[in-house]
């Protein structure tokens, strides 16, 4: 896939990131957002996608959904750890896929808001449980999207 190819698949899916963003309720831009991170990784690569995973806590801030810019690096980390465990189980069973990326991204935001930073008890709980059941149900509709919307270097076909 050529890089401008790549680039452009980022900026429609990121277009769509900013406006599942904005309809500001966890439970819908969640799986939403969670979804898109994962189409990117079966529809671009793991390093674009990335990208696009950190862009978007940056763009949650900026537009107020997120409020505190001292989480923005831990949810950075746990889209990238997301996006990388999905991206290298799928080949091998889509479901192991899933909940192994979305029980990781669970960890590293309940850890980090647990041990590591001081946010106030509403998003203490917003970057913990929530984050597993949407990390789920956003890999279920990635899955489901990448199993009847092939595309050229979609996870089935990963060389990447």
């Amino acid at each position: 896939m050529s890089l401008s190819n790549k680039i452009t698949r980022i900026a429609l899916l990121l277009a769509l990131a900013v406006t599942v963003q904005q309809l500001k309720i966890q439970w819908l831009t969640g799986p939403g957002v969670n979804a898109i991170l994962l189409l990117a990784a079966a529809y671009t690569d793991v390093y674009s996608a990335s990208i696009l995973g950190m862009i978007t806590p940056v763009m949650a801030l900026l537009f107020g959904v997120m409020p505190l810019a001292v989480v923005v690096p831990f949810i950075m980390v746990s889209n990238i750890v997301y996006i990388v465990i999905y991206k290298w189980q799928y080949p091998n069973n889509s479901f192991v896929a899933i909940s192994m990326a979305a029980i990781v991204k669970f960890l590293v935001l309940t850890i980090a808001v647990k041990f590591i930073i001081s946010v106030p008890p509403g998003v203490a709980y917003a970057l913990s449980t929530p984050q597993l059941f949407t990390a789920v149900t956003g890999g279920i509709i990635a899955t489901i999207i990448i199993r009847y919307l092939p595309l050229e270097n979609a996870l089935d076909k990963s060389d990447n």
